[in-house]
């Protein structure tokens, strides 16, 4: 197995499993936790229903209009499973499987033993593959969010409370796939098709004497690639409360709520080097060193106005306390001292929702009012979503949404996803797809 396979390993094995590691990512986006808002384009801080509010907007709780004892609003769900990949890291992880770079070793090294026509269009073909696998891994941030926990909410007259436990896992990849590697493998691409056409492989050495030896023969260069990728990656344990209670204020509903929660965040940050090291374990562990792990407090905030009945209008704010969390790096050479790695940010989120809601159909909007900080060398994000709900026979509820990024190089997606309730159990999934990404989510739960 060739160096740059193990780096596209390593690269693939980081966005799948860190998020496990540190349970014991692009830029930090507002977050989806639960399978309602997945379907609904991420739309959930004025559609959301009581079960969400703790994620979202823990005003919500205050605009529940019946008694805990009258309802069975209450809602205890576990587990709570929701995943979302970029395509860029399933590109990385074909590269990985398809083993291209050792595809190519292989031709150069058949070519050598008699510099043959096809032999040469074979590398010629092998070399194409690589290039476009690596332009497409460099056009975009790899990237793994997702979340799995459990909640409990009790929503009672325009007052409620919830509580939720869980694991956030972050991880992303900025690639930086340089020209020279890709202008190296375009010259290879040209040496060998001339060869393929018929021109003297002498007369080819000739003109491209930095991919051949003293002796004609084709020099493997798959091992000399510079490109590098920039990860990062956070786990975040959350231990959550929220609250919310709502006024009478001109004969409309004014609620405030708030979430106060402990987490502990495990960062971890490396630059990998796609021709680091020999050995994939141990560039696994290099990155697993980069770990520091941090206990911290921080809070949600939520205001909703509820206006004639059927229309809610929330602003929120999430974590608002600004929290920057060092990773480890290589001891000082000469005291032998551990030495602050680069850092990892968890900035403030803020976002506004609008909301039709009646018993049978409700519809919202989510907008992320400034651009999210990037959390490792990414692209940031900022997020509009639109989300529908149409409930049938009181049981079945039938969802769909639509998010678009409104930063450059941002993506657009559509989703849909069912709730079903029967007698007390009650089971949610989601599924959206889009330009750059892809994503899940399933729930099961029981009221009370």
């Amino acid at each position: 197995m060739h160096t740059l396979t193990r780096n596209l390993r390593h690269l693939a094995w980081m966005t799948w499993t860190i998020p496990f590691m540190a349970s014991s990512s692009f830029a930090i986006s507002y977050g989806t936790y639960d399978a309602r808002a997945l379907a609904m384009g991420g739309a959930a801080t004025a559609v959301g229903k009581p079960e969400q509010a703790a994620f979202y907007n823990p005003a919500l709780l205050g605009l529940h209009d019946k008694d805990e004892d009258d309802s069975r609003d209450g809602r205890f769900y576990f587990p709570m499973i929701l995943a979302q990949v970029s395509d860029s890291v399933e590109t990385a992880a074909d590269t990985y499987e398809d083993e291209l770079d050792q595809q190519l070793s292989d031709a150069v090294a058949i070519y050598n033993q008699g510099q043959l026509q096809a032999a040469a269009a074979n590398v010629s073909q092998t070399a194409t593959d690589l290039r476009a696998s690596l332009n497409d891994i460099g056009d975009d941030d790899l990237s793994l969010d997702g979340f799995v926990g459990m909640s409990i909410s009790e929503p009672s007259l325009f007052e409620g409370g919830a509580l939720y436990m869980g694991a956030r896992f972050i991880v992303v990849g900025s690639p930086a796939i340089t020209d020279t590697d890709l202008n190296l493998l375009d010259r290879y691409i040209e040496a060998m098709n001339s060869v393929a056409a018929g021109t003297d492989p002498a007369v080819v050495a000739a003109t491209y004497p930095d991919l051949f030896d003293a002796n004609g023969n084709l020099i493997d260069t798959t091992t000399t690639l510079t490109s590098t990728a920039d990860v990062g990656a956070l786990g975040i344990g959350e231990w959550g409360i929220g609250l919310g209670k709502s006024w009478d204020l001109w004969d409309q509903k004014l609620a405030l709520g708030i979430t106060p929660k402990l987490m502990r965040v495990d960062a971890f940050r490396d630059n990998v080097d796609f021709n680091a090291g020999n050995d994939v374990d141990g560039i696994e562990d290099s990155f697993s060193d980069t770990q520091s792990t941090y206990t911290s407090f921080n809070v949600d905030i939520g205001i909703s106005a509820q206006v004639f009945d059927h229309y809610i209008v929330s602003f929120t704010g999430k974590e608002l306390l600004e929290k920057t969390f060092n990773t480890r790096g290589d001891p000082d050479p000469i005291t032998g001292e551990p030495t602050d790695g680069p850092p990892i940010t968890l900035s403030p989120r803020y976002r506004m929702g609008l909301a039709y809601v009646n018993n049978a159909f409700s519809l919202g909007i989510d907008y992320d009012l400034e651009e999210s900080v990037p959390m490792a060398g990414e692209l940031g994000t900022q997020e509009l979503g639109i989300g529908a709900e149409y409930i049938l026979f009181n049981s079945l509820a039938l969802r769909a949404g639509y998010k678009t990024d409104q930063t450059e190089g941002g993506g657009s997606y559509s989703s849909f996803g069912l709730g079903w309730r029967v007698s007390r159990f009650v089971i949610d999934f989601a599924y959206t797809s889009g330009e750059i990404s892809q994503a899940g989510a399933l729930q099961l739960g029981w009221t009370f």
